[in-house]
């Protein structure tokens, strides 16, 4: 927000996933709503395309309820048999269309069949796309950063279609700035994760400032007749990351403890490799290493592992943390789908454990949660039977 307000803008685009889930706790509900209150007092304007951790099997959640009353506005779509029928949101004389990220990303079907119908549509406006989907545009190999971001590459009828129609697509999904330049003129491009959601973002906001030498960022786009002009606005948001490896369990406290004293971010987040001792002794000086950080206020990650470019590629896979149950369960997955033959990714069988592991949360009838429940096991149910990965 204040970002915006230092370039002087009166509308914020959130590509998708502003939320973790759908339904998230009283208190940063109750944040969240003051943030926005803030935002609309400035004149600002924040436009949102749901994320798939934001939509619900009925559409319900957070973000309908800030729709609802007025702090936000959500692009409107609607599925029917044949098409994604979108609804512009209308700001500053700019159509904003958004097309969400959808469970099973059936996004990404109606964009390459060209299924998608742009409602009130007229080229007398600038008309923005903002989409959450994964997009190879060939400003980089994503892959090659991290093989956590699979994308597709939409045929070239596929892509005029969108171009045809739009000055700028605001894509959503991918956590990484691309491309990480400062300014560059381009009419589609990803502005990355702010923050970020676990300990591989934080990593990768390691790896940008080391080895891109940059930052987290927001885009500021400046539309105009031509091809749109953006500017990253880079910032730390807050947040100081640095890296450790331990060879000695004795001098594990100390390293720590001065790592975490000369770090002056609000949020200090280290991570700490101990591959080079042994795991009895890991386990050991893991209990004091928290201790310190609780100390400090400090995020750490603690991995039994050392570093190298293979343990790269193995944290961006959640491979790697021995004390992360996610990632024991996506290797104990990745294992069964090999020997079994099942045909699809470990993570659309972890979502499908995730799904059936939900708890009940209050406030909500059984009834209508059991069949919204139901309906996201179908859906990744019909997508691992097809095959799909």
């Amino acid at each position: 927000m204040n970002l915006a307000l230092s370039e002087g803008e009166k509308i914020i685009v959130i590509a998708g996933d502003l939320f973790e889930s759908p339904r998230i706790g009283h208190e940063l509900t109750i944040e969240t709503v003051r943030t926005l209150k803030k935002a609309k007092a400035e004149g600002l304007e924040v436009i949102v395309t749901p994320g798939s951790h934001d939509l619900t099997v009925k559409g319900h959640g957070v973000l309908a309820l800030l729709n609802e009353v007025g702090l936000v506005k959500t692009t409107d779509f609607v599925e029917t048999e044949f098409a994604l029928k979108l609804k512009p949101a209308i700001v500053e004389n700019i159509r904003f269309y958004g097309i969400p990220g959808f469970k099973g990303e059936r996004e990404i079907e109606y964009l390459e069949s060209r299924r998608i119908e742009y409602g009130d549509f007229s080229g007398n406006y600038d008309n923005v796309l903002i989409a959450h989907v994964g997009l190879d545009i060939g400003a980089i190999d994503l892959s090659k950063i991290s093989p956590k971001y699979s994308v597709i590459k939409l045929s070239r009828e596929a892509q005029k279609a969108i171009h045809k129609h739009f000055k700028y697509l605001a894509l959503g999904h991918i956590h990484f700035p691309v491309p990480y330049h400062e300014f560059f003129e381009a009419n589609i491009a990803y502005p990355g994760a702010p923050v970020g959601r676990d300990a591989s973002d934080i990593f990768e906001t390691y790896k940008l400032r080391k080895m891109f030498n940059t930052d987290r960022r927001v885009l500021h786009v400046k539309l105009g007749k031509d091809i749109p002009r953006i500017k990253a606005l880079k910032n730390s948001f807050n947040i100081e990351v640095d890296v450790v490896e331990i060879s000695n369990p004795s001098e594990a406290v100390g390293i720590v403890k001065s790592k975490l004293k000369d770090m002056a971010e609000k949020y200090k987040c280290l991570i700490i490799f101990t591959g080079k001792i042994s795991f009895e002794k890991y386990s050991k000086i893991r209990k004091y290493v928290e201790e310190e950080a609780r100390k400090h206020g400090a995020w750490v990650h603690i991995i039994h592992s050392e570093v190298s470019d293979e343990y790269v590629q193995l944290l961006e896979e959640f491979k790697a943390d021995l004390t992360n149950i996610e990632a024991l369960e996506l290797e104990a997955i990745t294992r069964l789908i090999k020997k079994f033959g099942v045909k699809t990714s470990p993570q659309k069988i972890l979502e499908l454990i995730n799904v059936l592991g939900k708890e009940y949360p209050e406030g909500i009838k059984k009834r209508d949660y059991d069949e919204e429940i139901v309906g996201e096991i179908i859906k990744i149910l019909d997508y691992i039977l097809k095959g799909e990965k």
